[in-house]
């Protein structure tokens, strides 16, 4: 599923740290459509606190832009702890959010079994989601700095088990959407990929933690696991009206077709 989309006329290229990017065009849309219903709340509540809201266009082009950042900032993590083991790379944003890819292989994951233990495997796969956590709680520390309370809102509350507690807007609507535009998808997306699902990080580790313990045909554990986790978070999701819950049937579904395939991996 997590697959390098073609190139495009419309893609967006530059370089950051030493590693070459490239945004498709297919990840403003996707941005956008998560968004939308984001931006308009904002603006909504605007209205009803009475506070200053640039209007719900303006907040949805923040989203996008946090977004982005988050994401790069994701993929910076794997492609700086791909270099520390001496493994170049580039990194490409599109419509299912990133990936570091090798300079060398065609696969990014490739490129770590060919050069690289389990252990380091780890590392790498870690270094994704620990970066995206990083940035959510400095931005969240900056917010407590100045003013701008947030708080964890929706499945993310219910899945720690805390209460939902009512937000504090500030005057500035704008403000209060530079911070939480960071924080809310950060999070998300970080503890998303920690799940044990091939190809997410999370299913990297464990994969690679089943080769560093000599388990029997570490593949195939990390396939079962990968169904089942999947299935019963695409049953979550869906039962709490998230649509993204299809998500993680198709990567139930995916993991079954690799399994019955004898493929050995993404």
């Amino acid at each position: 599923m997590l697959q390098e989309p073609g190139a495009s006329a419309y893609d967006l290229h530059f370089n950051c740290f030493g590693f070459p990017v490239r945004v498709a065009w297919g990840f403003w849309v996707v941005a956008a459509i998560l968004g939308w219903g984001w931006s308009g709340m904002l603006d909504d509540a605007a209205v009803r606190l009475n506070s200053d809201s640039p209007g719900a266009p303006v907040l949805l082009l923040v989203w996008i832009a946090a977004l982005w950042l988050s994401i790069l900032i994701h993929e910076l993590g794997h492609a700086f702890a791909m270099r520390f083991y001496g493994i170049r790379s580039r990194i490409v944003l599109y419509h299912f959010g990133g990936l570091a890819i090798s300079d060398s292989f065609g696969a990014w994951d490739g490129a770590r079994r060919g050069r690289i233990g389990p252990g380091e495997q780890i590392v790498i796969s870690l270094a994704g989601p620990v970066a995206q956590l990083a940035l959510a709680l400095v931005v969240w520390l900056i917010g407590l700095q100045v003013g701008v309370r947030m708080e964890l809102s929706g499945w993310i509350d219910s899945i720690i088990g805390s209460e939902m507690a009512e937000r504090e807007f500030p005057k500035s609507m704008m403000l209060y959407a530079l911070f939480d535009a960071i924080l809310y998808p950060s999070t998300a997306w970080a503890i998303l990929n920690l799940a044990p699902i091939l190809p997410l990080d999370g299913g990297q580790v464990m994969r690679s933690g089943l080769m560093l313990s000599r388990a029997h045909d570490p593949m195939r554990v990390a396939h079962i696991v990968s169904i089942g986790a999947g299935v019963l978070l695409g049953i979550y999701f869906m039962q709490n009206g998230e649509m993204f819950g299809l998500m993680f049937f198709l990567f139930a579904a995916s993991n079954w077709q690799a399994m019955q395939y004898g493929s050995r991996g993404y």
